[in-house]
């Protein structure tokens, strides 16, 4: 009986010690995860700090809502144990009722993760998102990216902003050369482009921002547009009875066909550039306007760059943009 005893209380204690270990693992000293120098270095930044919001860390091992932590993490991504999907179900459960993901984002994170983090705030009900970021030049200085017309979307190909969201087509080809000139101006490394010979008239705008590697780019393209008319066929020349065909006709020249897109290739460093390139091609465009823009990244990319990208080609004192993020791949 004795030892039937000691045996239970051996059990008894080594579970409460089990789960003090668990609860050990998940506890939070207090102390921001995300130091200032391991935040994005962002363009856009000087949003008003949001109020009443969902405070959120994604560290390099864990990810906080409130300074409490709420998943560990291996290597920068969530384990396969504590997702569904794009859904982080223990995340969501802190999320509810919450309109704004305030995040602080350690630059290195994978894209990824970040994904996973807003679009279980999406799924929660939040519907704003604001950054703390660092401003280029300084190692001490941060702000905020605040940017209230967020969705998801399966496919960089289609944003689903519905085609009365797109801007026409021309507002991006009538400064085509502009932003062209832009590029050449202000880009060491990476691939400008040419000027059309002929450009595609109608339809709408469809804008893209990409992160591949250590690489970016920004893609204008034609979408909606009607078919072209077809070209009229030249009557042949019929040759009367003995009477011989006129001198050959000289071939006319082709008309060029109209291009219906540009891409600009450059290096992700050139993001946080003072000032940026990216934010000169762009200007010309969403200068003065808001450009409903896809935003599409692998998901091993940096966090860092995505938001880093964003700021440059939409900086301070330029309309906030309407953005469409592509899920990464399960």
């Amino acid at each position: 009986m004795r030892t039937r005893r000691v045996l239970l209380g051996f059990c008894l204690c080594s579970s409460l010690s089990l789960a003090a270990c668990n609860k050990d693992e998940l506890k939070s000293d207090g102390k921001p995860i995300v130091g200032v120098l391991e935040l994005p270095i962002v363009h856009r930044n000087a949003a008003p700090e949001p109020g009443d919001a969902a405070r959120i860390e994604i560290g390099a091992s864990e990810i906080r809502v409130a300074g409490e932590t709420i998943l560990k993490l291996e290597n920068g991504k969530v384990p396969a144990a504590e997702r569904s999907g794009y859904l982080l179900p223990k995340l969501k459960e802190k999320l509810a009722g919450k309109r704004v993901l305030a995040l602080s984002v350690y630059a290195a994170s994978p894209y990824a993760t970040l994904a996973r983090v807003i679009h279980t705030g999406f799924e929660a009900g939040a519907r704003e998102l604001a950054f703390r970021v660092r401003k280029p030049g300084t190692s001490t200085d941060t702000g905020w990216m605040v940017l209230h017309d967020v969705h998801f979307t399966p496919s960089s190909d289609d944003g689903k902003f519905g085609d009365a969201g797109l801007l026409p087509w021309e507002k991006f080809a009538a400064h085509w050369e502009e932003s062209l000139e832009a590029c050449k101006a202000g880009v060491r490394s990476g691939d400008c482009g040419y000027s059309p010979l002929a450009k595609a008239q109608g339809g709408k705008l469809d804008m893209m921002l990409r992160v591949r590697g250590s690489g970016i780019a920004l893609r204008f393209r034609q979408t909606g547009a009607p078919p072209p008319p077809e070209k009229p066929k030249k009557p042949k020349l019929e040759m009367l009875d003995g009477i011989k065909g006129g001198a050959a006709q000289p071939a006319e020249q082709e008309e060029p066909e109209p291009a219906t897109e540009h891409v600009f290739t450059l290096r992700a460093d050139q993001t946080t550039e003072v000032p940026s390139p990216i934010s000169d091609i762009v200007k010309p465009v969403c200068g003065g306007q808001s450009c409903p823009t896809v935003m599409d990244a692998e998901g091993i990319s940096m966090s860092g760059t995505v938001l880093s990208l964003i700021g440059a080609a939409f900086p301070e004192a330029t309309p906030e943009p309407k953005l469409a993020f592509v899920l990464p791949p399960l």
